[in-house]
């Protein structure tokens, strides 16, 4: 009788997932959208039953969804699929910290995995096609602009941005170590309120304001920083690890940083929108997230949040 209703169960989630998956490639505005809710059909099977059983409605998953579709469909399940299992286990643990870093390495893994698919299967390099395009583009605009203003600065400018393009292959990692922290953390907003709504207790997160890194990610990023000044040669393997090394260390510090403007709003009792308008505003501003690094390296360094009284 339990195995029945486990077979059932699986089957309605299943059908939910190849739905929103279809929706997904033809209704391109709304798919947008519905690619981060493609984990919760695998997330709940996850935390309601057996792995074993979760894999094998990934494996239905994957044939079903070539039987409707083209194998670009299997690239979904992969990504989704798998990633749902990941956080569905370590919420049914009791661990969302857990959730969001198995999630994150999940869908590393299942991104790369989709990258080089789509490259052997597909013919598609997606970083390669994406610096074309942009480099078109910026040839386009540079052609344009040179009609109208051909001063020294507007020339330095174009070429920074163009050095600024050429990188983009070299960090490549850290942009799928950051897509895919990106997708982890969507897809826990999502799953809260939906586990909360079936009644699914799951622990909440210790608020971003309290958040707090080990100080030793100083020393790291001091150490990384140091090797980047010796300017290694840019087609070694070691320049691109170092490289992205020191991206990766960058967004955590300037992460600590946010977290210490929210903190120490919410200390003085000033409004929640002050610190979301200062990221906003950070992230068209390159001088002021270097200011929020500075202020993340000082509150990781000493004891800074000791020292602020309350309102």
């Amino acid at each position: 009788m339990r195995r029945l209703h486990v077979i059932t169960e699986g089957a309605i989630l299943l059908a939910i997932f190849l739905v929103l998956m279809l929706f997904t490639n033809y209704a391109p505005i709304i798919g947008g959208i519905l690619h981060f809710v493609l984990p919760l059909p695998f997330l709940l099977f996850a935390i309601r039953h057996k792995v074993t059983d979760a894999l094998l409605l990934f494996f239905a998953g994957c044939i079903l969804s070539l039987l409707i579709g083209s194998i670009t469909n299997i690239l979904l399940v992969l990504l989704f699929g798998l990633s749902g299992i990941v956080m569905g286990v370590f919420y049914k643990k009791q661990q969302p910290v857990g959730a969001l870093i198995g999630g994150s390495l999940a869908y590393i893994i299942n991104l790369l995995l989709g990258y080089i698919g789509a490259i052997l299967f597909l013919k598609i390099d997606l970083i390669d096609d994406t610096v074309t395009m942009i480099e078109q583009s910026i040839a386009q605009s540079k052609s344009i602009f040179s009609n109208f203003n051909t001063n020294e600065d507007m020339t330095n400018q174009f070429k920074q941005l163009e050095e600024g393009i050429e990188l983009i292959p070299t960090l490549s990692p850290t942009i799928f170590v950051g897509t895919a922290i990106f997708f982890a953390i969507l897809t826990h907003i999502i799953a809260i309120p939906v586990l909360r709504r079936l009644r699914i207790k799951v622990p909440a997160l210790r608020p971003f304001r309290e958040w707090r890194l080990p100080q030793s990610i100083v020393w790291y990023y001091l150490i990384v920083s140091i090797l980047l000044i010796f300017n290694p040669d840019k087609d070694t393997f070691y320049f691109m690890a170092v490289l992205n090394i020191y991206m990766i260390l960058q967004a955590v510090i300037l992460i600590q940083g946010y977290s210490f403007i929210y903190y120490y709003c919410y200390v003085k009792g000033i409004s929640k929108a002050v610190p979301i308008i200062i990221v906003i505003v950070s992230l068209l501003m390159p001088l002021l997230l270097y200011l929020i690094r500075i202020l993340g390296i000082i509150d990781i360094s000493f004891p800074l949040r000791g020292k602020i009284a309350k309102r």
